[in-house]
């Protein structure tokens, strides 16, 4: 007899996560992951959650309408780190335990912003694409040494991008209003407003939620150096398209680089010069996808079978 059902969504379980789900049905759980090239439709998630005990999910949509024809979810595990999909006020009403994977992909997410820091200071991409073209044009570009970056939350991502910015010779400064002291005496805490407007550098390692949506607006780009540099490996609804674009074209700002869902941003903006976007793609390494998985799945098992997270 089953012990219940765990929906998988995240396709990697499908390609690189067979050892998690054959855990699981030793365990006694019936598994309904998902073995597709793309994501589940709206259609198929409201029927696979419907007598689902557990969803471990990604980016998939998980709003009121989805969440209240579940009959006995007790878990929602997050395969990664953001809730922003997850209606997460309807679920706790619902007594629907949330879970994320905190720490799993930290560290590549924070390699991946040190490589987007190095590729818009050398423009890499545009060197990159030029050289391809048999251009041998020199570009310069600046180095990391003894600039300032200003991080924006300082959490797991934000402190490990201290820590490599710091071996860079780099000045760092923080901001984040639920960190009272810092980790390191090399990483100084400062001002939301003073970090804006000292910064060579701004990266964001918040959250996407109704108090940090567009926190990266007209107001702010007006405030930084026109120098500056802005990496965004967390998500898209943190800055707006609008001030992004007159940013970009009125020359307020050096370059942008984002590692964001390509949906999210205008076709405007990604085809300006002085734009780079990835597709979401920071924590995409082999070691983050295991880390990621393993404790997703932990996490559903700690709620079903009556552990602590």
């Amino acid at each position: 007899m089953s012990r219940g059902k765990i929906v998988i969504t995240p396709r990697p379980f499908n390609t690189k996560g067979m050892y998690f789900i054959d855990l699981l049905e030793s365990r006694g759980y019936e598994v309904d992951y998902n073995s597709l090239n793309r994501r589940f439709l709206h259609e198929e998630l409201l029927d696979k959650i419907e007598d689902a005990d557990a969803i471990i999910t990604g980016n998939d949509l998980l709003n009121e309408e989805i969440l209240k024809e579940s009959k006995q979810l007790k878990v929602i595990s997050k395969y990664g780190v953001g809730l922003d999909n997850i209606d997460v006020k309807y679920a706790n009403k619902m007594g629907i335990k949330v879970c994320k994977a905190l720490g799993a992909n930290s560290r590549s997410v924070a390699e991946m912003t040190i490589l987007m820091m190095l590729s818009a200071s050398r423009d890499f991409v545009n060197i990159s694409n030029q050289a391809k073209n048999g251009n041998e044009e020199r570009v310069i570009g600046q180095e990391l040494y003894g600039k300032t970056l200003g991080i924006l939350g300082l959490g797991a991502i934000g402190k490990k991008v201290a820590k490599i910015a710091l071996s860079f010779e780099m000045k760092v400064i923080a901001y984040d209003p639920y960190v009272m002291q810092s980790d390191s005496e090399l990483i100084e805490l400062v001002s939301q407003n003073r970090l804006i407007q000292e910064s060579d550098y701004i990266s964001l390692h918040i959250p996407l939620t109704e108090n940090t949506a567009g926190i990266i607006n007209k107001s702010v780009f007006d405030r930084m150096k026109e120098s500056a540099i802005l990496i965004n490996s967390a998500r898209a609804g943190l800055v707006e398209n609008k001030a992004l674009y007159q940013a970009l074209t009125e020359g307020k700002i050096r370059y942008v680089i984002e590692d964001v869902e390509l949906k999210e941003r205008d076709k405007a903006i990604i085809d300006l010069p002085n734009y780079s976007i990835t597709p979401h793609a920071a924590s995409f390494t082999v070691e983050s996808d295991n880390n990621t998985m393993k404790i997703a799945v932990d996490n559903v098992l700690k709620v079903l079978e009556g552990g602590s997270i």
